[in-house]
């Protein structure tokens, strides 16, 4: 089997366990993810750099959300000169990918030198220190894991003698449950309730109200790259609060939303 080959079974398997263990293997993604990864090598002008990133596109349009494919889709974008569209995808990308130092590293590429555009840190932030650490996925898992054992000691304590032993073990998993049940909520909060977005165009006018009638809302243009939190939708507007510098409106085609 040559290594072409190896990569797209895995690939496929990965998409398999991903869709769901029922879930018939998508060879078509697979086939379009290896065809990107070639044409990404063979990459040379920003064009083909911005054809590669179209093709991961089409690949997450099917329906197939990986930080693989978004980390690889942002590298594209990079090097096609969309700095901003490779923030929102690198970002994307953290959600499965916390600790992938590349993918940390291109973030900050993208990002530039003193870029303080991200979210402020929130004391739930510090209470949950490990919640940049593990994935999102991860986290959904390890309150599964605990909240199983915390019912079988439950039933094992409805059953038997309850002893001092088994109350501390049965403290300790309570716990547990609540710090994970917390953690994989806040993800939610941050990752599926609030929408966040970046800056795809330089020299953009943050205004006042939802018109180009209205005085900008900052004295400096936003620039490409630029993250934010989205408040609002209204008409072909959005109304957009960037950290440590408030809100204001920007056209939606100057934007990224994820």
């Amino acid at each position: 089997m040559n290594d072409s080959s190896f990569r797209l079974i895995v690939f496929a398997s990965v998409m398999a366990m991903a869709l769901g263990c029922g879930a018939p293997s998508d060879m078509e993604s697979s086939r379009k993810f290896q065809q990107a990864e070639a044409a990404f090598t063979d990459a040379r002008s920003s064009d083909d750099f911005a054809r590669v990133a179209g093709s991961y596109q089409e690949i997450l349009d099917r329906g197939v959300v990986s930080g693989t494919v978004l980390f690889n889709q942002g590298n594209a974008l990079l090097r096609s000169g969309q700095r901003g569209r490779a923030v929102a995808a690198y970002r994307q990308a953290q959600r499965f990918r916390p600790r992938d130092s590349y993918l940390i590293a291109n973030l900050n590429a993208a990002l530039g030198p003193g870029d303080s555009s991200g979210s402020d840190a929130t004391v739930l932030d510090y209470f949950l220190f490990w919640q940049d650490w593990v994935s999102y996925r991860e986290k959904f898992l390890v309150t599964t894991i605990v909240l199983g054992v915390n019912l079988l000691l439950g039933l094992i304590a409805c059953m038997t003698s309850a002893t001092p032993l088994w109350n501390r073990l049965a403290l300790i998993c309570v716990v547990l449950t609540v710090l994970a049940g917390i953690s994989t909520a806040w993800d939610w909060y941050r990752f599926d309730v609030l929408q966040h977005g970046v800056v795809v165009q330089s020299d953009t006018v943050a205004r006042k109200g939802n018109s180009d009638n209205y005085e900008p809302a900052f004295t400096a243009q936003l620039q490409d790259g630029t993250e934010f939190q989205l408040r609002e939708r209204r008409g072909d507007w959005l109304l957009i609060d960037v950290p440590q510098a408030g809100e204001g409106w920007i056209p939606e085609h100057t934007a990224v939303v994820y």
